[in-house]
């Protein structure tokens, strides 16, 4: 009987309300020679040599691994926590927010006519393109244009509207149809899933044609954000990067879009990239041959859906020698996958907007999300600021607005004569500054016509989206304390690194340093439209440096000094009117963007001198 109630002693499963708390090994550990020790029947456990002891750590140490990994699965199902791509993924489909994939270099391109080529209606077939050192540049779509007069002819209709995609067209093996509701597939290339090829299928260049049983033809599907928002016969289909990083393909159920029939072929074409071998930079497509692309699978499609092909004449081999195609600028860099953090970023401002264009950030979380490779910093503004602060700009400087040719090239090619319902979308594009003195570029014509597509069957119907350039700001070294400013003053100026006598780090190396953080400092990446320029942020880098007592801004000729960083920041197209000195933090106007005005040349003003 004793023995009996000896073991019904550990029968008791209350435990107190602090034990639920500990999660380590240690607290665990303790919690069981607590128990242990109300019981008489054991006594090893107080002793750490003893082999209960052991066994107790054992224990205790896998209970803490276990509850670890619980603690982390629990936490993967909250938005805020997730950190696994696949997890976040499962989140925000509830939210019905699509990651995006990665992103193909893309390139606008030029196209100049012959006199050879006589006057008329062309057509570049789809999936065309260009070889450059066995790089592909492709037509994503089949391009119309008119040649309208007899001699050299400038195609305006591609200048301003037409970008190649990075890649070849990969035809995806065919799918017939089971005939199911919300019937979908998964676009898997095991091909490409190696160690030793890095290609990728492009986002945004996936197309979907089916063979439909009914009448024997192939037809354009159409991608939609969501299938519930189409009508029982459209033809569409939803596409979704899912967690292994493959795209789901999913059609109707004959309520929400077009279901497939039993015995449906379906046709998926994509666009394969070749990574980062495949950037290339200005006129590198100069003088290229165009090539035509022709599969059996590609001819029936373009019969079947091509409709207009007798009103048009198709370029070929042949003929394409009559047509000089350049790309003006440099392609674009690539753009990988949203990360969980994009994604908990993202996520909620798409979500916000409902798929609908109202607000400025529903604009600037759009652009942001589908143009990564393309914009590095927007602002989009209604009509009133646009006309209170940027065009009310250029009259504070005598300037009369409707002769600036930035203004009146964007208000020419995309906005309409009811001002008022313009939505003002200004933008900078990604770039990098080669050489000093150079301007950086504004967003091509063909970049704003693609942001103008993306908001189509977004946006309100009464409103008009004008891409708008920016004003760009030079910013160089310089200090005066009176008189006139002008650009002259760069020139003039160093900056002054006082090292502290107890270092002796090498005084090159010490201005390259000082250099780095400035250029660092105004990288493109690093800034933004209408921001905040904290050169306090900067002067305290510089002085964190080791060896860096102190520094000071000082024109040689004048024996001016100021104690910190001093910059002239000037507008390169206006300097005369537009200069002033920055030494203290500084907010910019929407429309202004910073950029270092000699880059390569900031080290040779940057003079370190002893204590």
């Amino acid at each position: 009987m004793s023995d009996q109630n000896t073991s019904n002693d550990f029968l008791d499963f209350n435990l107190p309300q602090k034990a639920y708390a500990g999660f380590d090994a240690l607290t665990l550990k303790n919690y069981i020679i607590e128990r242990l020790n109300e019981n008489e029947k054991f006594t090893d456990q107080n002793f750490e040599g003893s082999n209960l002891a052991a066994v107790i750590d054992i224990i205790a140490y896998s209970y803490h691994v276990l509850l670890f990994y619980l603690n982390n699965t629990a936490s993967e199902v909250n938005f805020d926590q997730a950190s696994l791509y696949e997890n976040m993924n499962r989140i925000v489909k509830l939210i019905g927010y699509k990651p995006t994939g990665r992103q193909t270099s893309i390139v606008p391109i030029n196209a100049v006519a012959s006199a050879n080529l006589a006057k008329g209606n062309y057509t570049i077939r789809k999936y065309s393109y260009f070889l450059i050192d066995d790089i592909q540049y492709t037509f994503l779509d089949d391009v119309t244009f008119n040649k309208t007069a007899a001699g050299i002819e400038d195609i305006k209709s591609i200048n301003d509207n037409v970008v190649l995609y990075q890649g070849g067209v990969a035809e995806y093996p065919s799918y017939t149809a089971q005939g199911e509701k919300f019937e979908g597939l998964t676009v898997v290339v095991d091909n490409i899933v190696n160690e030793d090829d890095e290609r990728f299928i492009a986002d945004n260049t996936i197309s979907v044609n089916v063979q439909e049983r009914g009448d024997g033809l192939y037809h354009e599907y159409s991608e939609v954000e969501s299938l519930f928002l189409s009508k029982p016969a459209d033809r569409v289909f939803e596409k979704r990067l899912n967690e292994n990083g493959h795209y789901d393909i999913k059609f109707g159920d004959g309520a929400f879009g077009r279901k497939l029939a039993e015995g449906d072929t379906v046709a998926i074409n994509y666009i394969l990239s070749d990574n980062r071998r495949g950037i290339i930079s200005k006129d590198a497509i100069n003088g290229n041959k165009l090539f035509i692309y022709d599969s059996s699978r590609q001819r029936a499609i373009f019969n079947d859906t091509f409709l207009n092909r007798d009103e048009t004449t198709f370029i070929t081999v042949a003929n394409s020698a009559q047509l000089t195609f350049n790309n003006p600028i440099n392609s674009t860099t690539l753009a990988e996958a949203e990360t969980v953090d994009q994604i908990r970023k993202n996520a909620p401002k798409i979500f916000s907007s409902q798929m609908r264009l109202v607000t400025e950030s529903d604009y600037e979380a759009l652009f942001t999300k589908h143009l990564p490779s393309i914009i590095n910093s927007i602002q989009v503004v209604s009509n009133t600021q646009y006309i209170n602060e940027y065009i009310q700009y250029f009259y504070n400087l005598g300037v009369d607005p409707n002769k600036v040719n930035r203004v009146l090239i964007n208000q020419v090619n995309f906005a309409d004569s009811c001002d008022f319902n313009n939505v003002n979308v200004f933008v900078v594009p990604k770039f990098v500054l080669t050489e000093d003195k150079s301007f950086p570029p504004y967003v091509s014509n063909s970049f704003k016509n693609l942001m103008i597509d993306l908001t189509q069957d977004k946006k309100m119907i009464s409103n008009e989206v004008v891409p708008r350039d920016p004003v760009y700001m030079a910013y160089g070294l310089g200090y005066t304390p009176g008189g006139e400013l002008s650009t002259s003053i760069l020139d003039n100026t160093n900056l002054y690194v006082v090292r502290d006598r107890t270092n002796k780090i090498n005084k090159h190396t010490l201005s390259t340093r000082v250099g780095n953080l400035i250029k660092q400092f105004f990288l493109p990446e690093n800034n933004m439209l209408g921001q905040k320029l904290s050169l306090s942020t900067l002067t305290s880098s510089i002085l964190s440096l080791e060896g860096v007592k102190r520094i000071y801004t000082q024109n040689p000729q004048t024996n001016d000094l100021f104690n910190g960083i001093s910059f002239l920041s000037f507008n390169p197209l206006y300097p005369e009117t537009d200069i002033e000195l920055v030494n203290q933090d500084t907010t910019l106007p929407f429309f202004k963007f910073p950029y270092l005005y000699s880059p390569l040349a900031i080290s040779n003003q940057i003079i370190v001198r002893d204590e």
